[in-house]
């Protein structure tokens, strides 16, 4: 399902400014429907992502961002391991997520439009994350420059071959197809 939504690996361009996930201070996660009545949440735990952008505001930003479809984390092992199989994601054979940006477009209140390549189980489908420049600290407690973004988007997790689900004794659906993509990031400019 997702997300991730959302992961990075090489880039080339005139960027030439890097910045790194704080993965103690990101969260990559997503949300889909249960039983037609609530949502299950998720996180990605283990994932390598890469920003380059030299503009404040971060509206000439490039990703490439890659998931560990294996970290997995529902707080239910039962059902993370269901999620790994074959049913779901198979880790096995399609052990990484990844999203590599094509565009970005800047819209009012920092707000961007990031438009891009997803690739889960081997299907690779253009999406765009909408996302929101959450401010920047030129110098944090530990001599850092950091950021901060928050993206998301919605996909149907039909369109990348996830397509298991259960009919339910009363009528309906176990899962919707619809899947919430929700990355909070906290991102660190690499020192030369």
């Amino acid at each position: 399902m997702v997300v991730v939504l959302v992961c990075l690996c090489s880039i080339v361009n005139a960027q030439t400014t890097k910045w790194k996930v704080d993965a103690l201070h990101s969260k990559v996660g997503f949300s889909v429907e249960h039983m037609m009545v609530s949502e299950t949440e998720g996180t990605f735990d283990k994932y390598e992502a890469t920003l380059l952008s030299d503009v404040k505001g971060f509206s000439d930003l490039k990703v490439d961002f890659t998931i560990e479809v294996a970290s997995i984390n529902t707080r239910n092992e039962r059902r993370d391991k269901h999620l790994r199989a074959n049913d779901f994601f198979d880790v096995e054979k399609y052990p990484t997520i990844t999203f590599k940006s094509t565009s970005v477009k800047k819209e009012e209140d920092n707000n961007l439009l990031i438009t891009g390549d997803l690739t889960i189980r081997n299907v690779t489908k253009e999406v765009t994350f909408s996302g929101k420049y959450k401010g920047l600290i030129e110098k944090d407690a530990f001599g850092l420059t950091r950021a901060g973004l928050v993206i998301k988007t919605t996909i149907n997790r039909q369109d990348y071959g996830v397509v298991y689900n259960k009919n339910l004794e009363i009528g309906g659906l176990a899962l919707g197809n619809d899947v919430d993509i929700l990355c909070k990031l906290s991102i660190t400019k690499e020192k030369n």
